[in-house]
This record gives C-alpha cells, sequence and structure tokens, in this order.
C-alpha cells in the first residue's frame, strides 16, 4: 500500500508533536491528502547535499515493520470479545493495525474508534477492501457510520457470525442520512463556495498551479456553467436531514456537453482532462446522446471530517449510478485525480480502468509541463462502469 509522509525537524524539544501537525493541516489539506507526520531530529543528506530520500525511507519502514504486519507493535485488547469473535476480531484488529501503522495513536479495542486511533478518509476504504479480501464482507458505508470497532465486528459478515450486544460498548451511533436533490438555482452560492473551498485549497492538480490560480476563477467557472447545468437537470445537491447541502456533484451527458469558455488559468486543468479523455470518448465508449454519463466535477463542504467526507462522497458515487440507471444511460464516464475516488470507483464500484496517466509526464500545447512537480505516485484515471 502507498502511504504519503511528511518528514518533519521542529525547532525546540518543546516544539510540536506528530499529531500536532496532523492537526494544523486539517485546515488546509483534504483528509485524503493528510500525510502521517513523522518527527525527526535530523534529514539525511546525500554527499551533495540532497535529501537522501532513500536513507528516509528506510528508516520510515523500519519503524513501521516495513508497511505491512505491524501488529506487533501495536496494543491489541481482546477483552470483553466473545469466544465465537475472535477469530473475526483478530483479523480486524491485525487488519487496522498493518494499514494504519506507526500513526496508530493508542491501543486497538472494541471500544476504539478508527479515526480517532489515527484512520482516514483513504485508509479507511482501505481496510475495507482489505477485510473482503480476507473473507470478512462490510459494506463502506457500513464501516464509516461505526463509531467503534465493536460496532464494525458486530458488522462484519460471515457465515457462521451471529450479532452480539456486548460489541456494542454502549449505543451506537446512528449513520448520518442523506438525500439528493437535483441542483436548483438556489443552491449556486452554496454549491459555488464547495467548489471553490474543495478545487483551490485542496485540489490534487489545481494546486501544482498555484499561485497562478485564483479562488474567483472558480466563481467564474460556476458561473459558465450553471445554466448549463440547471438545463441538463443531470446534476445535485447532497443534504443532511436539517436541510444542510453538504456535497455536490456535476455530471453531464458526455456526447451532449456545452461548450465552456475559460479565461483562467484553469483551462490547463481542462485542457489536461481533454487531452485524456478525448481519445477514450472517440474510440472507446458508447457514441450518441443518452448513452454516457460523464462525471465532471465533486465537492464536499469543508466542515466535513474524515469519516463524514468519506460517507458523502459514498452516497454521491452511488446516487451517480442511481441517476445513470434512471436516465436510460449505458454507462458512467469520469477521469478521477483523487486518491479516494479512484479507490471507490475501481475496488468498490468495479469501474473498468481505461487510462492510468502519471501527470507529471503531461506536456501542454504550449510545450509546458505544468503538473512537473507533482510526484510520480500521482495518477489521473479514466474509469467506465457499465451500468
Amino acid at each position: 500500500m502507498q502511504a504519503l509522509l511528511a518528514f518533519v525537524i521542529v525547532e525546540s524539544n518543546d516544539g510540536p508533536t506528530n499529531l500536532n501537525i496532523e492537526e494544523m493541516l486539517t485546515s488546509t489539506i483534504a483528509s485524503y491528502m493528510m500525510p502521517q507526520v513523522i518527527v525527526m531530529e535530523t534529514i539525511p543528506l546525500l554527499v551533495n547535499g540532497k535529501i537522501d530520500r532513500q536513507s528516509l525511507l528506510k528508516s520510515y519502514k523500519n519503524n513501521n515493520g516495513n508497511g505491512s504486519c505491524n501488529h506487533g507493535k501495536a496494543e491489541l485488547d481482546y477483552s470483553n470479545i466473545p469466544d465465537k469473535k475472535i477469530e473475526a476480531a483478530c483479523t480486524l484488529f491485525e487488519t487496522v493495525a498493518s494499514v494504519l501503522g506507526s500513526s496508530i495513536r493508542s491501543r486497538i479495542s472494541i471500544a476504539s474508534n478508527f479515526y480517532e486511533l489515527g484512520g482516514n478518509s483513504l485508509n479507511s476504504v482501505y481496510t475495507v477492501t482489505k477485510l473482503q479480501d480476507q473473507g470478512f464482507l462490510i459494506g463502506v458505508s457500513e464501516f464509516i457510520s461505526c463509531n467503534t470497532l465493536g460496532d464494525v465486528l458486530n458488522k462484519m459478515r460471515s457465515e457462521y457470525y451471529e450479532e452480539d450486544p456486548i460489541l456494542a460498548h454502549g449505543k451506537q451511533q446512528d449513520s448520518k442520512c442523506y438525500e439528493a436533490q437535483m441542483l436548483q438555482d438556489s443552491h449556486r452560492t452554496r454549491v459555488t463556495d464547495m467548489i471553490t473551498t474543495s478545487f483551490y485549497q485542496k485540489a490534487d492538480l489545481d494546486r501544482w498551479l498555484l499561485p497562478d490560480i485564483r479562488a474567483e476563477d472558480y466563481t467564474e467557472l460556476m458561473d459558465c456553467m450553471w445554466e448549463p447545468l440547471l438545463e441538463k437537470n443531470l446534476s445535485f445537491v447532497v443534504q443532511t436531514q436539517r436541510g444542510k447541502t453538504v456535497g455536490v456533484a456535476l455530471n453531464f451527458d458526455a456526447n451532449d456537453e456545452p461548450p465552456v469558455k475559460i479565461n483562467s488559468k484553469l483551462e490547463i486543468v481542462f485542457s489536461f482532462l481533454a487531452h485524456l479523455e478525448c481519445p477514450i470518448r472517440e474510440n472507446q465508449l458508447p457514441q450518441g446522446k443518452g448513452q454516457v454519463l460523464h462525471g465532471l466535477m465533486m465537492a464536499t463542504h469543508s466542515s466535513m471530517s474524515p469519516q463524514q467526507n468519506v460517507e458523502v462522497i459514498h452516497f454521491m458515487e452511488e446516487e451517480v449510478l442511481r441517476i445513470a440507471r434512471k436516465g436510460g444511460f449505458t454507462g458512467v464516464f469520469t477521469t478521477n485525480t483523487s486518491r479516494l475516488t479512484q479507490q471507490l470507483s475501481t475496488d468498490i464500484y468495479d469501474y473498468q480502468t481505461l487510462l492510468d496517466y502519471q501527470v507529471n509526464n503531461y506536456i501542454a500545447p504550449d510545450g509546458t509541463r505544468p503538473f512537473s512537480e507533482a510526484p510520480n505516485c500521482q495518477r489521473a484515471i479514466c474509469s467506465w462502469l457499465l451500468v
């Protein structure tokens, strides 16, 4: 499994801890982009003065059990678990320990909350897929709705495991319920704010173009797209039971998309996406209107916790499929640059990967490489799902 790491030197012994730094980063970095912060006394250097990245990675692997079976260093507490659940509990606890590695913040028990242990949006999905690989079935929405690992254990399905009230550790918090509402003009301010905040502050691609991109560029983009989005009636917002708008998904018919004139540096992003998508649309996807639903953009409200962020993204992914089926589309086409949506699409929804592109290889029409500073692991994945 890939891990995003941040090696940090603090100025004094009483400086911030790794958890303090991670907490500070939550206000500026999307949860699925949150690195595991590792505080170092010194940063190893090569003879030429550059950072010795291999030494850093070796240090991380040595301290993290080589990124795999790290449960030998984590404290696993199997207290109050019925005998018939022990095997499942071992699998769950060891999987959590393996996924979280050295970022684990406390003892693992049935009273532990996955996110308080150090989990985030991305590795919650990865934990679900690892459990499924080991024969224990639990859905993403079920996993993220659980308040404790005891709740998770109760929801892990196996033919010979039954629910046991002792594992609930008190009253389980009900999963938040969301509802979709087709995009309306009254949503404009809230949607523009979510798109701006999500993409200007935290987007995987757009951040490499800073400071050439302004927050106002997203307002101008939404102004250009707004009327066509309303007219096509394929986009929606997500609201809580109290009516708070917490997510938005913007969709078009891939073969009936209106032209959008972009006068800002955001044109670089859209040109990049067109570079990837146009050959696929022309040669690999069904032609004609009403065939391909194009998932263009998704955003969640900045107030969402990592757990809520997965809930809302997961809900939107499900709703996109529902709209595609209701509208008689053959399938859904999307390009994911977020590791969270990539993982959901591939591991949970079984999208077919049509193109897996290394972002920093892109050469713009003017000969520049706008994403050259992106790491090699940053990908753009074009995906297709028959519905």
